[in-house]
C-alpha cells in the first residue's frame, strides 16, 4: 500500500514569511502566559559529567514522540 501524503500549499515566500511569523507569536505568547507548562532543559557541565543514558530517554521520549 502506499502512502499518500498530503499535498502542499501553494504559497509565496511572502505568504510563509508572515504566517511563520504568526506562528511563532501565537507561541510565544502562549509560553509567556502559561511558563508552567515550559520543558526545563537539565544542564551538565561538559566538562565535569555526563546524563546517564536512562535519563536521557525519561528527558525526550516524551517531547519527541507525545
Amino acid at each position: 500500500m502506499r502512502r499518500r501524503w498530503p499535498r502542499r500549499r501553494k504559497e509565496t515566500y511572502e505568504q510563509l514569511r508572515v504566517r511563520m511569523i504568526v506562528e511563532t507569536s501565537v507561541f510565544l505568547t502562549q509560553a509567556l502566559r502559561r511558563p508552567e507548562l515550559a520543558v526545563r532543559i537539565p544542564t551538565i557541565p561538559a566538562d565535569r559529567d555526563r546524563f546517564p543514558p536512562a535519563f536521557t530517554v525519561a528527558f525526550w521520549d516524551p517531547i519527541l514522540f507525545d
